[in-house]
């Protein structure tokens, strides 16, 4: 049995999926957090896993990284542990540090810190002769606007470190960029308080279907494990709304998927551990959206493992503790599996999520889970923090899963206060 070292967490998707794998295994994990009440919900809400599950608890500032060396230098010494792991975007630097000074095994590639800067990926594509879209990454709005005159609208602007589709935007002319470089310049922290990278990227749109390919490198070596698609709403952002595994794609597109984002993983040197790779199909061919030197977030390694009975998360815990993963593909009497996720329509007092018992009742749905939604204020869904819920359904027979899960969310109801004040029928 062995111990692991979890150095937080998200909050949703993975983040529930991934303590009760480490336990089912039959190992246990000391979680370290800088804000324990970041995993708490209502005081009436279950116990977030991560915390319910993990042998310890330890809270210390796990955003300064020189201190938390020391202090896990002697929690190690009594504790004894056997790798370190997170499944948050924003810690995978911190692990990969972690583990170096503690002599430890983890689960990430040796250029993590390149993978997770959206403009380095640009570079190293682009030094590695690959196709990419027109991009710039600058400081403040004036170079901003200088380059997207070069570049072309629309285009997208991004952060250079952020997740979740945050700040992601379609831009369409000046007035639009200078109002989305202000409300990124003033975001100077991320999520976990951490202080951002001031560069703002710019990149041709590309038009075109997106999926995902999720694959897994271990001594040097990329072992593709399939492909999966990608739905989005929320306009001009950027908001997943849904996955299917597997895509459906020919297989002359598929292939060229693959080996494109091979290409793309040694360009950035990703050695070692799971990535999970965006992709746009242009009418130009296959272009990386970003890659990400993790699994893939939004239950798609639960879809995965539906369909083709491979566990990533099993994958990533053999990885933080330096073993080899099993990456065979198994039976499982499903063809494809999809995740859609319950999203409100507009901002506003939402009263009730209504439809919900129908939706997780409906045909091929697997499983559901819904938010208890009362008087709640919602905000109008611009990245991937507004899920309200999800449901995962299966077809046995072919790729008719997204259509199962579309419709079970059909079911939904969003009962707004100003709707019941108008006698607007919900």
């Amino acid at each position: 049995m062995a111990h692991l070292l979890m150095i937080e967490s998200w909050v949703g998707g993975t983040g529930r999926l991934f303590p009760p794998a480490i336990t089912r295994l039959g190992h246990r994990y000391t979680f370290v957090t800088r804000n324990k009440a970041h995993y708490l919900g209502a005081a009436d809400a279950p116990i977030h896993p991560v915390l319910a599950q993990a042998e310890h608890v330890l809270s210390y500032e796990t955003n300064d990284v020189p201190a938390l060396i020391e202090f896990l230098r002697a929690q190690h010494a009594v504790l004894a542990f056997d790798g370190v792991v997170t499944i948050c975007d924003y810690y995978v630097g911190t692990v990969a540090e972690v583990a170096q000074a503690l002599g430890l095994p983890q689960p990430f590639s040796a250029n993590t810190v390149l993978e997770r800067r959206k403009d380095r990926v640009r570079e190293a594509l682009a030094c590695a002769g690959l196709p990419n879209p027109r991009f710039a990454a600058v400081l403040g709005v004036t170079a901003a606007c200088a380059a997207a005159r070069e570049i072309g609208y629309p285009l997208v602007l991004k952060p250079t470190d952020l997740a979740s589709s945050a700040f992601v935007r379609l831009v369409h002319d000046e007035a639009e960029l200078r109002d989305a470089c202000v409300a990124l310049e003033a975001f100077t922290h991320n999520f976990r308080g951490q202080p951002r990278s001031p560069l703002l990227l710019l990149e041709e749109y590309l038009h075109g279907d997106e999926v995902s390919v999720e694959a897994c490198t271990f001594a040097g070596e990329t072992t593709v494990i399939g492909i999966t698609d990608k739905s989005l709403t929320g306009h001009p952002f950027f908001v997943e709304d849904g996955h299917m595994f597997p895509a459906r794609l020919d297989a002359a597109t598929a292939a060229a998927v693959t080996e494109f984002v091979c290409a793309a993983l040694r360009a950035v040197g990703h050695d070692h551990g799971i990535s999970h790779t965006e992709v746009k199909l242009t009418p130009h061919g296959p272009r990386v959206v970003e890659i990400n030197p993790r699994p893939g977030g939004n239950y798609i390694v639960e879809l995965v493992e539906r369909v083709a009975g491979i566990d990533l998360l099993l994958a990533q815990i053999e990885l933080a503790l330096g073993r080899a993963p099993d990456l065979t593909p198994r039976q499982t009497g499903v063809a494809s599996a999809a995740v859609m996720f319950a999203i409100a329509p507009r901002a506003g007092t939402l009263l009730a999520l209504e439809g919900t018992e129908r939706a997780t009742a409906s045909p091929g749905v697997a499983r559901a889970h819904f938010d208890a939604v009362t008087a709640r204020e919602v905000a109008a869904p611009i990245d991937n923090a507004c899920y309200l819920g999800h449901v995962i359904a299966t077809d046995a027979d072919g790729g008719g899963a997204r259509a199962c899960a579309q419709a079970a969310l059909a079911q939904l109801r969003f009962r707004y206060r100003d709707d019941v004040i108008a006698g607007v029928a919900a």
